[in-house]
């Protein structure tokens, strides 16, 4: 039974490590992909941007002072509300999780080792804390080569929903429309991207012609 959890623990920590590779791989390259994105698609963002405001514009002169002060009162609080209403929340976090944390904070600490990768483990681990990514504390972990198979069954389970939740973030990456017109590398695949696109963002394509005419370079 002790080895068949130990092997769970190490099969956790491997996949925790591998998951975090291929997100930080992706988010690094992504960037870039959402910049090229940016420059081949510059005149169609405009366009969705233009089509905003006019939508705006159009409501605003169609509804009455009443509905719009209606409005002000429906608007979100401001972020640093929301911010102090976050901190108030009790910690869930798992008490072998806190233990863990202990273990890589000793080893990393500013106060305790100058080194600029421990010293890079530290920060992000306590942003991982904050966030509840317990999937990096997993991984960190097997990079100082700390014991984790203390770890209960019940910790094990809450950091695979971690994993999951990291997969989820790859898929959502490997779902955007930025990643996907990097794979486009021929013109027909190309014009069908371009077509899903125009259809995503309903931009009607005789109109955004007629726009462009209007707004050339």
């Amino acid at each position: 039974m002790v080895k068949k959890i130990r092997r769970k623990v190490k099969k956790i920590a491997m996949k925790a490590t591998l998951t975090s590779m291929e997100l930080e791989d992706l988010t690094e390259e992504n960037e870039e992909q959402k910049r090229i994105l940016s420059e081949d698609f510059k005149k169609e963002f405009e366009f969705i941007e233009w089509k905003r405001k006019q939508a705006e514009l159009k409501e605003q002169e169609n509804s009455s002072p009443e509905e719009q002060d209606s409005q002000d009162d429906d608007k979100e609080p401001p972020e640093d509300c929301d911010d102090i209403l976050e901190n108030s929340k009790p910690s869930n976090t798992p008490v072998e999780i806190k233990k863990l944390y202990r273990s890589i904070a000793q080893l990393t600490h500013p106060d305790k080792v100058q080194d600029e990768r421990m010293n890079e483990i530290f920060r992000l681990t306590a942003e991982a804390m904050s966030e509840e990514n317990w999937m990096l504390l997993v991984e960190f972990a097997a990079e100082l080569h700390i014991d984790i198979e203390f770890l209960s069954d019940e910790t094990c389970e809450i950091i695979e929903e971690s994993i999951k939740r990291n997969q989820g973030k790859i898929a959502g990456i490997k779902n955007s429309f930025s990643y996907m017109w990097s794979s486009q590398k021929d013109d027909k695949s190309r014009s069908i991207f371009k077509a899903m696109f125009y259809q995503q963002f309903k931009i009607n394509k005789e109109e955004f012609e007629n726009w462009l005419e209007s707004n050339p370079p």
